[in-house]
C-alpha cells in the first residue's frame, strides 16, 4: 500500500521571472496604445506649460477647502439670480425639441454664411422684393418664418 501524501511543496516562481512577465505585459500594453499614450503625454505637457497641472494638483489635494470657497462665493446675493437662471435654463433645455432645433440651426448657419458673402449697402426696391418671392429658396424661408410667427402667436 502506498504512503499518504503529507507534504505538498508549491512550485515557487522566481521574483525575476515575475518581474520580467510584468514588464513584458506593460511593454505590450504600451505598444498597443502608443497613440493614446503620446496624446496623453502631449496633454500633460500642455497643462504643465500653462500652469494648469499645478492648479489641478492643488485643487485635488485641497478639494475640501476649494469646494468650501466655491460654495461661499455662490451663496453671495449677486449670484443667486444666476443660479436660478441656470436651473431654469436646464429645464428649458429638457423641453426643447433638439432635432427640430438642429435643423433650424443648420439653416440659420447657412443663411448667416450667405449673408456674409452678400454685398452690403445695396438698395432693395419693392419690385426686387416681388421678384425675390419667385425664388424657391426665399419663398421657402419666408413660408417657414411665417409658420414660426403663427405658431409663436397662438394662444
Amino acid at each position: 500500500m502506498a504512503e499518504p501524501i503529507t507534504k505538498i511543496k508549491h512550485m515557487e516562481i522566481p521574483e525575476e521571472k515575475i518581474q520580467q512577465d510584468n514588464l513584458d505585459e506593460v511593454v505590450e500594453a504600451i505598444s498597443k496604445n502608443k497613440e493614446a499614450i503620446l496624446q496623453g503625454i502631449d496633454l500633460l505637457g500642455t497643462l504643465h506649460d500653462n500652469g494648469m497641472l499645478n492648479m489641478g494638483h492643488a485643487l485635488v489635494k485641497h478639494k475640501e477647502d476649494a469646494l468650501e470657497n466655491v460654495m461661499r462665493e455662490l451663496n453671495k446675493p449677486e449670484y443667486v439670480k444666476v443660479m436660478e437662471n441656470i436651473v431654469q435654463l436646464l429645464f428649458l433645455a429638457g423641453d426643447l425639441n433638439v432635432g427640430e432645433m438642429k435643423t433650424i440651426a443648420g439653416r440659420l448657419n447657412e443663411g448667416l454664411e450667405a449673408a456674409g458673402k452678400s454685398e452690403q449697402g445695396g438698395k432693395t426696391t419693392y419690385f426686387d422684393l416681388m421678384k425675390a418671392l419667385k425664388d424657391p429658396d426665399i419663398n421657402r424661408s419666408i413660408t417657414m418664418l411665417l409658420s414660426f410667427l403663427k405658431g409663436m402667436g397662438k394662444q
